[in-house]
């Protein structure tokens, strides 16, 4: 088989590789989330939202009267002695306010938490599903494309030889391989102040190796 023959078979081998991936993410779109289990899930979500609403009206009424009892505490100008005690109040108000606020928000938290639960067990099973099948498309897949891989990756191999062999580029039907002459260098820490009228630095050049790259035509 010569080199254009071997680069147009890689183009068959990589058209392969495509169809491949072509079927398994057409497998992957199709394992989707039932309808009802988005549904469970978004009635979850919006419990979970309005797990708190049964109890923002008495807390705002509370809220309300915490503040108007402590804005009705004025410290008279001449009852400054009992400042002392007029603290205390306020800081009683203050820790029953949050006592009551540490209530709600255990309840409301402990409430959200039974949501959560109870959405998830409902949906457990259906999600598990869904992730065993996608993996099993990929471990379906991973053989059929290891296959094309490996015979891509030995066809490339072999065409970069044959390139390099002839010294300049092969073109195929749909690929070709690029002949890549090496890279000069000059080594510029010799260079500098020597360059200068002395020729004979061409000593001093280096020229890597030749490459070669596959590209689409």
């Amino acid at each position: 088989m010569d080199t254009r023959e071997k680069l147009d078979q890689l183009a068959e081998f990589q058209s392969q590789r495509d169809l491949i991936d072509i079927e398994k993410h057409a497998l992957l779109d199709e394992v989707k989330i039932p309808a009802e289990v988005e549904m469970i899930v978004k009635a979850g979500m919006e419990r979970l939202n309005k797990a708190g609403d049964d109890y923002l009206p008495d807390k705002i009424d509370f809220d309300r009267q915490c503040d108007a009892e402590y804005e009705s505490i004025v410290i008279p100008e001449e009852i400054r002695t009992a400042l002392s005690e007029i603290d205390k109040k306020r800081q009683s108000i203050m820790d029953k306010k949050r006592d009551y606020d540490m209530e709600v928000g255990r309840i409301i938290d402990n409430k959200r938490i039974a949501i959560q639960a109870e959405v998830e067990a409902q949906t457990k099973d259906i999600y598990e599903a869904l992730a065993q099948r996608k993996a099993e498309i990929e471990v379906e897949f991973a053989g059929k494309s290891g296959a094309v891989d490996e015979n891509i990756k030995k066809l490339t191999e072999e065409i970069k030889a044959d390139v390099l062999t002839a010294g300049s580029s092969i073109k195929g039907k749909y690929y070709q391989g690029v002949y890549v002459k090496g890279r000069v260098t000059w080594d510029t820490s010799k260079m500098d102040g020597y360059a200068v009228g002395h020729p004979e630095v061409l000593f001093m050049r280096k020229e890597g190796e030749p490459s070669c790259t596959i590209r689409k035509i």
